[in-house]
């Protein structure tokens, strides 16, 4: 196991290729490996609960595989909905909450979230506020932070510049990188990852992956599973391959065991079991979907159309089985 961990640390490529492919017995143990590292690491086995509230799917990016940029049924919480909602889930305990919107770098839009993260922090000092809003402006990164945001998330999808157009044909790399800089350079606490089983990936992709987020001053990382969204260009690939996925977040956890890191939603796509193999795996933060208005969430759908929003109740569950215990949040 020793040699597991000097390999993956040391980015050495043709053992994190055979790494990726562990089936059976060296699947189990490499996420045990992974398990048992984040344990005995900086949170130990505290498990981040969050709350995502979805304010907006209006978005100007063209990825493959989302449909919300084709979305006929646009919608923007208001400044109060927002502020409302927030105020709701703090005096039900939560502490972490999760801004998420499909990429929308008008200024209007971006004034009206600054507005809601003061008065949400004069309301409640003590929360942490992530937002996931895309590429904007170094300037408008920088009026979020001044408004009260605590960290930001800025996944990257698939490092390769060839396969990043390919997915994403309306942004680079390039682009996405100067993005994710200009965050960590302004003092967000960043989080950034991939997408696990996007069609046409290789396993050198993946260890390019890894070699990124290795490279940058990461304070969360992730990797989702790929789904392929019955609305989006990949709509006629297949799924992701969830062993692959799994070994490809203990991996991640075993390179960056002091980093936040999320057993994301698309896990249980298909495996209802998925979330909580995600904790097994490494993971140390859950999501509760019960931010967003009941009549919006069908308009928010990245993964599927048939989506899988965890309640709290499913959230604690998973957590507990997993002999993890919940906080409204850990310190980064």
């Amino acid at each position: 196991m020793k040699n597991i961990v000097e390999n993956i640390r040391n980015l050495n490529k043709e053992k994190i290729i055979e790494y990726l492919q562990y089936k059976n017995d060296n699947h189990k143990n490499l996420l045990k490996l992974a398990r048992d590292i984040r344990n005995n690491g900086k949170f130990q086995n505290k498990a981040e609960l969050r709350s995502v509230i979805e304010i907006s799917n209006i978005c100007v990016q063209k990825c493959k595989y989302c449909s919300i940029c084709s979305n006929n049924n646009t919608f923007i919480l208001s400044e109060k909905d927002i502020i409302n909602r927030i105020k709701l889930l703090a005096e039900r305990g939560r502490r972490t909450f999760l801004l998420q919107s499909g990429e929308n770098r008008t200024q209007k839009f971006i004034d009206t979230i600054s507005n809601c993260l003061k008065e949400a922090k004069r309301i409640n000092p003590d929360i942490q506020i992530i937002l996931c809003l895309g590429n904007l402006t170094r300037k408008q990164y920088e009026q979020l932070k001044d408004a009260g945001a605590d960290r930001y998330v800025l996944k990257f999808e698939t490092s390769d510049s060839k396969h990043h157009k390919f997915c994403r044909p309306s942004d680079s790399i390039e682009n996405r990188l100067e993005c994710i800089n200009n965050l960590i350079d302004i003092g967000f606490k960043v989080g950034s990852g991939n997408i696990v089983g996007l069609p046409e990936q290789t396993y050198e992709n993946l260890y390019q992956d890894l070699v990124l987020i290795n490279n940058l001053k990461l304070s969360m990382v992730s990797a989702t599973k790929f789904i392929p969204n019955e609305k989006s260009k990949f709509k006629n690939y297949p799924a992701g391959d969830i062993n692959l996925t799994l070994n490809f977040i203990a991996i991640l956890r075993i390179l960056k065991p002091e980093c936040l890191m999320p057993s994301t939603s698309s896990l249980a796509v298909s495996n209802e079991n998925g979330q909580y193999e995600g904790l097994m795996a490494g993971c140390n933060t859950v999501t509760i979907h019960d931010g967003t208005p009941k009549e919006y969430e069908k308009y928010f759908s990245i993964y599927s159309e048939s989506r899988f929003t965890p309640a709290e109740e499913f959230c604690r569950q998973i957590i507990k089985k997993a002999e993890m215990s919940p906080e409204n949040f850990l310190i980064i």
